[in-house]
């Protein structure tokens, strides 16, 4: 295992990257990132070609390995697999699933699937499988599936010829034989509940009657993740080669790119020495795959592939432990390059937990990857982490740390001497203490719950709702709002989605003026965190409260609202020019102080 003892020990006496809750919370409540380190996937060493294919964007992003070398082309990165060999286990993946065909002739009967699965049953045995049928034009059948390689009693067939062979001799020993002819044969094979997912809803999507083997409809997406998620996995005993991890760390959108690849080249160097590995940074200026092909994402962010065993033999340990110490590491390394960031715990802000790859899978590459959950609780999962509801843990342990982490916040709420800093703490001890003692969810209002799956109107109006919010400017904080500008740029982009084409130049229109307002609140909230006052400029807010004077409270005018209704272009045009006068000369006073 890979030695992490003196690092541990750093972080125990609280030297190294390891700094108290308060700090951290105190540091987040002011505006510092979360540090955010994945680990996205495990490869076997026939994988590794694929990989770095993907991280360095088919050779066109320059990639950087453990020496600080830089390697572009296909060609320099094709010559890492060689490189990193004798690193490898290079066991050979399991083959779980088998891909299968069967040319039947029958001598007669009323129920076809019931005979059918009587033929699968007697070649198969005690396996899972799902098929369908179609009727040759000279009245065969012929049976194309899929089945689960490893028997109930732990035979695994191979999916090859010499299967074949074992499949059909068992067929023919078989008192259904007398009535029937079958041929078995497989056409290939596949690793794990992705492989059987995937390819069954290929088969869906060809045929219209699929079966699994106890006769039941397999007519979705759904069902088919259903069916090999929750009952064919347990069945699989699954193995995989780990001979690299695909590990991805993010920024926030605006963070300086060259401070954050300083960043990461440190957190490497520091958390895997000795370890052979590249990383690359993808930059959205510099990012060569178009947004509708899932690239550009708009924060920075970079891909790292690392091999899990270390030169002198040591392997890398992935547990809950390990992962917080990345992040940990990740932040100083941050903050050393000026970036203010710090590691935190879900538990610290109510946050679900995070899905996995296995929980969902992609739909969409435009923009933010949408996502659809692999089962119920996966997709329950998936929309409690995309939708930002409030979670509390339950277990005692976390319970325990989550009372820490509500004493924390309260401290943070009483001794600042900001007030946005102290309404960011006291509304997050809110959402602990309001699961703690309720086992609820985030208060009411937390959340901007909109259906995006409906029609271009209903999202019109959920974008209208969101704009014309009369949220205290005073009050919201950055994190807030960062969060707000992402739901915008979501309904936006939902909506371009559900748009026909006789609505385009309609969106063209909204999302003109969505992202106007957006960023008159961004500027309403610099001039706040500058202290200034909305009004003339000479008292801070704060010191007209203490003063006993009113602040009214900004709400976006009518006109937001007129024009996301369809109200006259001149109007919209006149207020936009107007806002954008006003902001000059704002700017302009500001430059004069």
């Amino acid at each position: 295992m890979l030695n992490t003892t003196s690092r541990s020990r750093s972080l125990a006496d609280g030297s190294g990257a390891a700094r108290s809750m308060d700090v951290r919370l105190a540091s987040v409540a002011k505006g510092s990132q979360p540090a955010v380190v994945k680990l996205a996937s495990y490869g076997g060493g026939a994988r590794v070609g694929s990989m770095l294919n993907y991280v360095s964007r088919g050779g066109e992003l320059k990639v950087e390995n453990e020496n600080g070398e830089t390697l572009r082309g296909r060609e320099e990165l094709a010559r890492l697999r060689g490189d990193w060999d004798h690193l490898f286990q290079n066991r050979t993946e399991s083959r779980d699933i088998g891909a299968f065909s069967v040319e039947v002739s029958l001598s007669g009967g009323s129920d076809r699937h019931e005979q059918v699965r009587d033929i699968l049953e007697r070649g198969f045995g005690n396996r899972r499988y799902a098929f369908c049928v179609e009727t040759q034009n000279d009245g065969s059948l012929k049976i194309e599936g899929y089945v689960v390689l490893r028997s109930g009693q732990g035979e695994r067939l191979t999916a090859d010829a010499k299967a074949a062979d074992i499949v059909q001799v068992r067929f023919n020993a078989s008192v259904v034989a007398k009535e029937a002819s079958a041929a078995f044969s497989f056409k290939g094979y596949g690793n794990g509940v992705e492989y059987g997912a995937a390819k069954l809803r290929d088969l869906i999507a060809q045929r219209n009657d699929v079966r699994d083997d106890q006769g039941r409809s397999i007519a979705d997406d759904k069902a088919a993740g259903d069916l090999v998620q929750k009952e064919w996995r347990h069945e699989l005993h699954s193995r995989k080669s780990r001979d690299v991890m695909h590990v991805i760390l993010s920024a926030r959108a605006g963070t300086d790119a060259v401070a954050f690849e300083g960043a990461v080249r440190d957190f490497l160097a520091e958390q895997f020495a000795g370890h052979r590995y590249v990383f690359s940074l993808h930059d959205p200026e510099n990012d060569p795959k178009e947004v509708s092909e899932g690239g550009k994402r708009p924060h920075v962010h970079a891909h790292a592939i690392v091999t899990m065993r270390s030169e002198a033999g040591d392997r890398i340990e992935t547990t809950p432990a390990t992962f917080r110490q990345w992040r940990e590491v990740m932040a100083e390394k941050a903050r050393d390059h000026g970036i203010n960031m710090e590691m935190t715990d879900r538990r610290e802000f109510a946050t679900p937990p995070a899905f996995t790859r296995n929980q969902v899978r992609a739909v969409k590459h435009n923009g933010r990857t949408e996502h659809v959950g692999t089962s119920e609780p996966a997709q329950a999962r998936y929309d409690a982490k995309r939708a930002g509801r409030r979670v509390v843990a339950t277990s005692q342990r976390s319970r325990q740390y989550i009372l820490e982490a509500q004493e924390t916040w309260q401290k943070i709420a009483v001794n600042a001497g900001d007030t946005v800093v102290a309404a960011y703490a006291a509304q997050h001890r809110s959402y602990l203490e309001s699961g703690v003692t309720q086992g609820d969810q985030s208060p009411a209002g937390s959340v901007i719950h909109a259906d995006f799956g409906r029609d271009y109107r209903s999202n019109m109006v959920a974008i209208r709702d969101m704009l014309s919010e009369a949220k205290d400017m005073r009050e919201q904080t950055r994190p807030e709002f960062e969060a707000y500008e992402k739901t915008v740029e979501t309904a936006l982009f939902n909506l371009q989605r559900s748009a026909l084409p006789e609505d385009r130049s309609g969106f063209e229109e909204v999302s003109s003026l969505a992202r106007e307002i957006v960023d008159l609140r961004r500027q309403m909230l610099e001039m706040k965190e500058r202290g200034l006052d909305e009004q003339d400029g000479v008292y801070t807010s704060q010191d007209r409260l203490d003063a006993g004077v009113h602040v009214p409270t900004p709400t976006p005018p009518r006109q937001y609202s007129r024009a996301l209704t369809g109200e006259s272009q001149s109007t919209r045009l006149q207020y936009l020019e107007r806002e954008r006068a006003e902001r000059t000369q704002r700017d302009r006073e500001d430059r004069d102080r």
